[in-house]
């Protein structure tokens, strides 16, 4: 009985060993925007996974976590939900979304902030810059073409008074 229990007890004990072994690790890289305010950043995956654990950290220290439904952040995170997190400052930030099922799985988003500008970002912005210019031109044309004409007008009829002198 005594053997029964101590092949129980080095089995247990070398389970532990054997499956952190075929835990399976995916990195990959994605960019987020950051813009003059706030800092958006979602992971598709997490959000396809809501029951997962997920981490989220900057520089090595921890600034969000996402457990069992439950959110918690930390500065510069101010909103967090499932996938997603918005930040007050952009930093470049890690999301390990861990599950576990049948066997062990983490999948690490490494976002990398890219700042623009809000008027680069935001399309409605762009379309306005374009238009004004554009008029500007349009107007600048007309008065070009209008003061060609008025000046042919004059020099026709200045010609025409020379030419009713010269008789």
């Amino acid at each position: 009985m005594c053997w029964k229990m101590t092949f129980y007890v080095w089995f247990v004990s070398l389970s532990f060993f054997i499956v952190p072994a075929f835990t399976t690790v995916i990195e990959t890289t994605q960019h987020y925007n950051c813009t003059e305010e706030l800092h958006h950043a979602q992971s598709e995956y997490a959000i396809k996974n809501p029951d997962c654990d997920q981490y989220w950290s900057s520089q090595d220290h921890s600034i969000a976590t996402f457990l069992r439904s439950t959110p918690e952040c930390h500065s510069p995170c101010i909103e967090l939900s499932v996938g997603r997190i918005v930040l007050i400052d952009c930093v470049n930030i890690t999301l390990a979304v861990i599950c576990s099922g049948d066997y062990l799985t983490e999948h690490r988003i490494h976002f990398y902030g890219q700042r623009f500008p809000q008027s680069l970002i935001n399309p409605v912005h762009r379309e306005h810059f374009g238009i004004f210019p554009s008029i500007a031109l349009v107007v600048i044309a007309i008065a070009v073409f209008l003061l060609c004409v008025g000046c042919a007008h004059c020099t026709h009829k200045q010609q025409m008074q020379c030419s009713n002198h010269s008789l």
